[in-house]
């Protein structure tokens, strides 16, 4: 409809109806130029986010990318940790049993005689890494050196990594074994009596 048709019939209306429809107008132009602002002020603040958002959201992608060498990562230091120390999975005093059950294991398997166990606790060590707490296991034992050797084969081969921190070696006297050595002229391997500590490094908690 031409602007001049619209204004001729809205004058041809009588003056309170031409009132009306002019204020309805007024009010519908008043109602649309809100909505319009409304429209406009949440597309700039939605433009406004996205342009806050988009560092994060490249570095989420980034992240993402890597995802995959990340883990592999994670998985090896895992490894590598699990190489070195007991984990945190059980506190200090349960995993001191465990490893104080494995060395006694260890020695009745090399045929050592176990004839005292305890676990050693309440010492702090200046070389102990942070983040870790230290164990000790104190071992008093007796058998032949070929079995303290395979003992401490089982030691050394162990994973997570144990340590003989300490030794004490003394030859048990045995007339028998004596008597026979001098009338075989043979040599005779003599039981030891051994005191051994074994070291081995937990994560703390």
């Amino acid at each position: 409809m031409k602007w001049s048709t619209l204004k001729a019939s809205l004058l041809a209306l009588p003056g309170e109806a031409r009132g009306a429809v002019v204020g309805l107008a007024t009010l519908m132009t008043a109602i649309l130029f809100v909505w319009v602002v409304n429209i406009w002020s949440l597309a700039s603040e939605s433009w406004s986010e996205i342009a806050k958002n988009e560092p994060r959201i490249a570095r989420l992608k980034g992240y993402q990318a890597f995802q995959p060498a990340i883990e592999e990562a994670a998985s090896e230091a895992e490894f590598i940790l699990s190489e070195l120390a007991f984990t945190a999975s059980a506190d200090e005093s349960q995993t001191g049993a465990q490893l104080q059950q494995l060395l006694r294991g260890f020695a009745e398997e090399a045929g050592l005689t176990v004839r005292g166990s305890q676990l050693i606790s309440g010492r702090e060590e200046e070389e102990t890494p942070e983040g870790f707490v230290q164990l000790r296991v104190d071992l008093r034992m007796r058998g032949l050196p070929v079995a303290l050797s395979l003992f401490l084969r089982d030691v050394y081969d162990h994973s997570p990594r144990l340590k003989v921190s300490e030794m004490d070696v003394i030859k048990v006297r045995d007339r028998r074994s004596t008597r026979r050595q001098d009338q075989a002229q043979t040599p005779v391997e003599q039981d030891l009596d051994l005191s051994v500590q074994i070291t081995a490094l937990m994560v703390s908690t």
